[in-house]
């Protein structure tokens, strides 16, 4: 890997720097950001973000102890915002416009000797709020009292809101300062000059980035491309999408000896992950295709750098006649064939599967290790193509469940934090998922996707599954719909058709406006049948599932080697 030029401060940090310095003396020392972001390197004059003065913003809060909110924009430590309360009490920011939201940095009154227990939420309007960070349970650091840069899915909004819950040692809520950087328009384009798709970007075209160099490039055309690329560094595009729909990406690229890795997000949302082998040359240029989904309208496209060591010149989007997806394009493992499963976690299982011994051998692990990597022939493998979930009866599973399952569940775009997200609001909320059904447990039952809600209230608000025969493997079982929309809402369980173990389903899972749909694609991604629609049903704090989900086998022992649920999945993607 080449060696990047030393630069002793960047754009970035110089702005930060002054935006302080127009807040606050330079004597107090704490109030520098803590970032553990490597320091970037700029190629050309590129000005994308930058911390909002406090005369932007208006605060205010849902109760206070006399610590007022306008505290929390003063630029002093020592004073702060406080109110009691575990539940319900919240601090508010407008920023008088909607903006993207790019990250927001809080320090915590005795931050050093206690946790603090809260959300972010941004929305458009006050009664529009979507989680974006989620700390309730985890927590700040406890460890300083700085303000601490809290890195969100670029989001837009006008009103930031941080919930609170309390903290480790009592029921207060207790801020000392707030920074909200936001992302404009910068001198490379910027949100403002947005291109349109289908078009060809050269990668030096970025609207912002992190950690690259230009250079001048041997290939075809000449000019530049882009290089100097570690893990972690990342490239930005606007780009104006005109309509929902499947894309054909070229991404152009070389590297001397390394593999090719990096993930295509857009607004934060992960799409889709490269990989492609080495040119062995930094200038033995290949293009690489990849057929990606795209939400209608203008987003931010970051192709964020998994491993370092290789170049770019240009990206092609193009409407995508066919699905044009050269395989996995991964390291072996089941997450590689599907993408890289960096914004889920794995509910499986540790230990050495024994048919019959108590738990079958094995206890529950609500997130698996190192899932990049990881495999296992009795519960989550490969065959280059497929990812396989297998679930046998009586294998252990989590407390607030008796059914055993192998099944992914949805995270953040970094996959640091469970995500919750609502589906009251008119934002839909999407799972695209090719699956199949390959064999069926002693109760003829499994689920294969999920949309699941964090209250007790409403539980798992959709399950799709489908029930046959037991041990059954081959030929026709019903198509159902289970769970809150049905069992609740509707009386009970829902047949909504059939379908044809072995065979490939092509599905989405939607939820928007308090309403879930399921609907089957072709081939190329578009709607053709609309399999479901719900009653209202007002869960806001859900996420997807994926996998093999055994149904009704409770308390039971596996009947013979023949009694699991086994499901296939070769491409899964979220959208929010």
């Amino acid at each position: 890997m080449r060696n990047k030029p030393f630069k002793p401060i960047t754009l970035f940090k110089t702005i930060t720097a002054l935006c302080l310095f127009s807040a606050i003396s330079c004597s107090n020392e704490e109030l520098a950001i803590i970032d553990d972001t490597s320091s970037e390197e700029i190629g050309q004059l590129v000005i994308s973000n930058r911390i909002l003065n406090s005369n932007e913003i208006t605060v205010s809060a849902n109760g206070d102890d006399g610590n007022r909110p306008i505290n929390t924009l003063d630029g002093n430590l020592n004073t702060r915002w406080s109110s009691l309360g575990k539940t319900g009490k919240y601090i508010t920011y407008d920023l008088g416009k909607s903006m993207t939201i790019d990250d927001v940095s809080i320090a915590f009154f005795k931050g050093d000797q206690r946790k603090t227990f809260f959300q972010i939420a941004i929305g458009e309007t006050t009664s529009s709020f979507v989680t974006v960070l989620n700390k309730k349970t985890e927590g700040s650091s406890g460890t300083t009292k700085a303000l601490v840069k809290y890195e969100l899915p670029d989001t837009e909004g006008r009103y930031v809101r941080i919930r609170g819950f309390g903290n480790s040692s009592n029921d207060w809520n207790s801020i000392t300062e707030v920074q909200i950087n936001v992302r404009e328009a910068n001198n490379n384009g910027g949100t403002q000059n947005a291109v349109t798709v289908p078009s060809r970007i050269q990668a030096e075209d970025f609207t912002n980035q992190q950690g690259t160099r230009t250079e001048n490039t041997a290939d075809t055309g000449g000019g530049l491309n882009v290089g100097y690329i570690d893990a972690g560094d990342y490239l930005e595009y606007e780009i104006d999408v005109p309509s929902t729909n499947d894309y054909a990406f070229e991404f152009r690229v070389a590297s001397l000896n390394k593999t090719i890795r990096f993930d295509v997000l857009s607004n934060g949302n992960r799409l889709a992950g490269i990989s492609k082998e080495t040119t062995n040359g930094w200038q033995n240029w290949i293009t690489t295709k990849k057929t990606i989904r795209l939400n209608q309208g203008k987003q931010t496209l970051r192709l964020l750098a998994t491993d370092g060591g290789w170049n770019i010149n240009w990206l092609e989007i193009k409407e995508a006649s066919v699905v044009i997806d050269p395989g996995p394009g991964n390291n072996g493992t089941p997450a590689g064939v599907l993408g890289g499963l960096q914004n889920w976690k794995l509910n499986g299982y540790s230990g050495t599967f024994k048919l019959g011994a108590s738990n079958n051998g094995l206890s529950y692990v609500d997130k698996t290790p190192n899932l990049a990597n990881f495999s296992n022939p009795d519960w989550f493998y490969t065959d280059g193509t497929w990812t396989y979930f297998k679930a046998y009866t009586g294998n252990p599973t989590s407390s607030g469940s008796g059914n055993p399952r192998s099944e992914l569940r949805e995270l953040t775009a970094n996959g640091n934090n469970n995500i919750y997200w609502d589906g009251a609001t008119n934002t839909e909320h999407r799972m695209i998922w090719r699956v199949r059904v390959d064999h069926l447990p002693q109760s003829g039952k499994v689920c294969f996707g999920q949309i699941h809600d964090k209250t007790d209230k409403f539980d798992d608000v959709i399950r799709v599954q489908c029930e046959g025969d037991p041990f059954q493997k081959t030929g026709n079982v019903k198509f159902r719909i289970n769970g809150y929309v049905t069992e609740v809402l509707e009386g009970g369980g829902k047949t909504v058709g059939s379908l044809t173990l072995g065979q490939e389903l092509h599905l989405e899972l939607t939820y928007k406006n308090k309403i879930v749909k399921l609907y089957e694609l072709d081939n190329n991604g578009n709607r053709v049948k609309t399999i479901y629609t719900s009653k209202s049903v007002a869960a806001r704090e859900n996420y997807f599932k994926a996998g093999c989900y055994l149904q009704s086998v409770k308390g039971k022992k596996a009947k013979n080697s023949d009694d699991f649920g086994l499901i296939a999945i070769r491409e899964l993607k979220v959208f929010h």
